[in-house]
């Protein structure tokens, strides 16, 4: 798979001075087109590390990106330059996260740097879609509003992240309290009964006999278990950092049961960043390398590989992405009306848009669900410990009568 690769270049430019600077392309033999079009003559090129920040910057999170574009895209809207505009939100947030990165597309921009390179390394390393968009807004002469597409593009993914957490929220905040009540329950409850249960010489009834072998068990080896489960834990993230968890989470989330809702959430965003681009005036080949480089799934990604080849071939996109395992139905018919009739950027952001929507439709109604359903399962499991409790309490006091 073609990757954006970042190239460190010295040129001279048409008056003979020499220019240092970076580019983003997808090879060296890019790279070196790129600049012979931009009218320099480069002397050395060379391949650096994408995302590379300079000892002390501060990545930029997501919301401060969409931030600093969409005031860019207003103040150049209202007449400033892109140097008095960044100066104007440098003077406004002086010593934060954005103040950093209005310098330092200040120093890349005075240095010579290509706007769209500038802006992805600094802005959104992870998103490839600013770069694209600021180039064609360049080319187009319509900077501002390809900014502002940018900056709502960033804003539509956090929004979409918030929906996802806050469905999951709450039945995850069940399951901890259920999960702490019961500890609780065992570590404080359980074993103030048992040498009443020793005293009478039983273990009383089967549940409270459970409980009670719970609660030794929790108390003689409560270490052992939290440092196994701490251990698991450290390890998994040792193997997700690593990347070795990411195929078997990705075929388990795009083969498994969800495999509808995740893939609407995955080809959704996907056919969004696509139709932005190409609405900006991207070029197709450009645009979809982009857009596949986006995608968060790297099975998603490899699936779609395929389109790339076959759209560069001349096949038509609804046809490559309709052979495309997985991918929304709904999308491919809206593509092949969007092919049609010459508006084929809408048509991709809306029907990726509708998959979004119904895959969060889809995990809210879920969540709905499952927060009940966890609250009547784990509900019925505290009572079932708490008459235990009971019962076993009322055959002591029984048997101690007698």
């Amino acid at each position: 798979m073609t990757e954006i690769r970042r190239f460190a270049y010295v040129a001279v430019g048409t008056d003979g001075r020499r220019v240092r600077g970076q580019v983003l392309e997808a090879s060296e033999q890019a790279a070196f087109e790129r600049l012979r079009r931009q009218g320099l003559s480069p002397l050395k090129l060379r391949a650096v590390a994408v995302g590379t920040r300079a000892t002390g910057d501060r990545a930029l999170r997501d919301r401060e990106s969409a931030e600093i574009l969409l005031s860019l895209a207003d103040l150049l809207s209202a007449g400033a330059d892109m140097r008095a505009s960044l100066n104007v939100l440098l003077s406004r947030a002086q010593g934060s996260r954005v103040a950093g990165a209005c310098r330092r597309l200040l120093q890349e921009i005075s240095a010579g740097e290509a706007l769209d390179a500038a802006f992805a390394r600094t802005l959104a390393p992870r998103h490839g879609f600013v770069a694209a968009l600021v180039a064609a807004g360049e080319a187009a002469g319509d900077l501002p509003q390809a900014l502002r597409r940018a900056g709502e593009m960033l804003e539509a993914a956090i929004k979409l992240r918030e929906q996802l957490v806050g469905a999951l929220a709450y039945p995850l905040f069940v399951l901890v309290s259920t999960v702490a009540a019961a500890g609780v329950i065992l570590l404080a409850v359980v074993p103030s009964l048992e040498p009443l249960v020793s005293e009478g010489g039983g273990e009383g009834t089967p549940i409270l006999s459970g409980l009670l072998a719970a609660s030794r068990l929790l108390r003689d080896h409560g270490l052992a278990l939290g440092g196994a489960l701490a251990a698991a834990a450290a390890l998994v993230a040792v193997l997700g950092r690593a990347g070795l968890l990411a195929g078997p989470l990705d075929r388990l989330l795009l083969a498994g049961p969800w495999r509808r809702t995740t893939g609407a959430l995955f080809y959704g965003g996907f056919a969004i960043s696509l139709g932005v681009m190409l609405t900006a005036g991207a070029p197709m080949s450009d645009a979809l390398r982009l857009a596949i480089g986006g995608v968060r799934s790297e099975l998603a990604k490899t699936r779609l590989q395929p389109v790339l080849r076959q759209v560069r071939q001349g096949v038509a996109l609804s046809e490559a992405l309709q052979a495309v395992k997985g991918f929304p139905a709904t999308v491919v018919r809206l593509v092949s009306v969007g092919e049609s009739t010459g508006a084929l950027g809408r048509m991709l952001q809306r029907s990726g848009k509708l998959e979004e929507d119904a895959a969060v439709r889809d995990i809210e109604a879920a969540a709905r669900l499952l927060g009940p359903a966890l609250i009547v399962l784990l509900g019925g499991l505290i009572g079932l410990m708490m008459a235990g409790l009971l019962s076993g309490v009322t055959e002591l006091g029984q048997a101690a009568l007698s």
